[in-house]
């Protein structure tokens, strides 16, 4: 167990900071949430209070950065490691798995970050070392059970509403649901069974991402809305038993 170094509170995964370092539960896990070092550079600027951003310091309303790049790509590799590689017999398999994992995982980041983005918030991904090296862990044969969570978007500004976040935090969900059915669909007309199989990562992506808990979106998603979290929890979760027993 570690210990939230703001409230004491025993966390099994804590929320670290990537940019103070600290250890933090769900509710700390925000900057405003633990006063972090890097919420002054957050807050609005004069300039941009006026044109109504909160807390935007970005130069345009959709930004990357060759550090989120970084990440975003070592997120990719770790995901295709512990969700792909072992499914892979022969070359069509390898691109066929690769393209899938790569659309599973980066759809699903950018869908966080350019909702946050949209509401003017300051938002990259970054990797969480100790979530990373987990992930890497179940990659394992022996591992029942396979954990996809090498980091994720990060979202800076102030104020951030309930709304807000629960919107931002659906949006990643909603956009594996809509691979899932595209997937489905492909696997189908096209009879490639590598497509079922990445419809399936989205689904367990989505399933895994929406449950209320810790640090994952469905906890934030379940603050703002419960009916639209067990809309949508629901759904992912019929999807991804449609799959294995269709």
């Amino acid at each position: 167990m570690t210990q939230c170094e703001v409230c004491g509170k025993d966390e099994v995964i804590p929320f670290v900071c990537s940019y103070c370092g600290k250890n933090l539960c769900s509710e700390h896990r925000l900057p405003e949430s633990h006063n972090c070092l890097a919420l002054p550079k957050t807050r609005p600027t004069r300039m941009g209070a006026d044109r109504g951003l909160r807390g935007s310091r970005q130069r345009s309303p959709f930004h990357t950065s060759r550090t989120e790049i970084i990440h975003l790509t070592i997120g990719i590799l770790i995901f295709f490691v512990v969700g792909g590689l072992i499914y892979i017999t022969n070359t069509r398999d390898l691109l066929v798995i690769a393209f899938g994992v790569a659309s599973a995982f980066i759809l699903h980041e950018l869908a966080h970050k350019f909702t946050a983005q949209y509401y003017h918030l300051w938002s990259e991904f970054r990797l969480n070392p100790m979530m990373a090296t987990l992930s890497l862990i179940t990659a394992m044969p022996f591992m029942p059970i396979k954990i996809i969570a090498p980091g994720a978007v990060q979202v800076f500004g102030y104020p951030i509403t309930t709304a807000q976040m629960g919107k931002i935090s659906i949006a990643g969900s909603s956009v594996n649901l809509i691979q899932v059915l595209v997937f489905i669909v492909l696997s189908y007309y096209a009879r490639m069974p590598e497509l079922f199989y990445i419809a399936f990562l989205n689904a367990e992506l989505a399933v895994f991402n929406l449950v209320p808990v810790s640090i994952l979106d469905g906890r934030k998603v379940f603050a703002w809305n419960k009916t639209i979290w067990a809309m949508a929890f629901t759904s992912a979760l019929a999807s991804l038993i449609f799959i294995l027993y269709a």
